[in-house]
């Protein structure tokens, strides 16, 4: 064989390998396309209390002793998220700049822990979490990367611990009891309010 002809020989031989290995990517990809998975169902309830069980791991670590579970702030804490959600705004301030202390009050929750010359009435943590971390469009079809009720418990903790503000409020020492309110909006946002005494 001419040296042309072996030249041609080893392109047609290249030629198949790349085609073969397009094909062999088409194929694999086409087995890991995406699913049109359903919204998950989130127990809110549920993941109230996996929050509030994850803060209280941290303040374990830090030799804090754990906040008791208050119904009357977790109620407090839903009506703020709630009105967050309605109104589209995230604030510790209503959009009439009422703050947790007013809410407090509406409510008639008194919280007065005296520290000293000090008397201490509450804090508040505020998050916005999200049902899907991700939404991809194909052929107008949405797909979207659903959290898991553990995610979303795991990643709030996480980001409060990771901001000064929210981590002194867990971390502080004279802190009794808390109440966590939930509140998933038809977007998937999922409006957090943390409530302390």
């Amino acid at each position: 064989m001419n040296k042309l002809g072996k030249k041609l020989q080893y392109a047609g031989s290249i030629m198949v390998a790349v085609l073969t290995l397009i094909i062999c990517i088409s194929n694999s990809y086409a087995g890991r396309s995406k699913t049109n998975k359903p919204r998950p169902e989130i127990n809110i309830p549920e993941l109230e209390k996996q929050i509030h069980n994850l803060v209280n791991i941290e303040r374990q670590k830090h030799g804090l002793s754990p906040l008791d579970w208050s119904d009357e702030l977790n109620v407090i804490a839903k009506k703020h998220s709630q009105d967050m959600a309605d109104r589209k705004y995230f604030s510790h301030y209503s959009p009439e700049g009422n703050d947790f202390l007013y809410r407090y009050e509406k409510e008639r929750f008194n919280c007065e822990i005296h520290i000293g010359n000090y008397i201490y009435q509450g804090a508040e943590n505020i998050f916005l979490n999200n049902l899907f971390n991700s939404v991809t469009y194909i052929n107008d079809i949405a797909y979207y990367d659903w959290n898991t009720q553990g995610k979303i418990a795991k990643s709030t903790v996480e980001g409060w611990m990771k901001s000064p503000g929210h981590r002194h409020n867990i971390l502080t020492l004279h802190w009794k009891t808390e109440g966590i309110g939930i509140i998933i909006s038809d977007e998937g946002r999922v409006f957090i309010t943390q409530n302390f005494c």
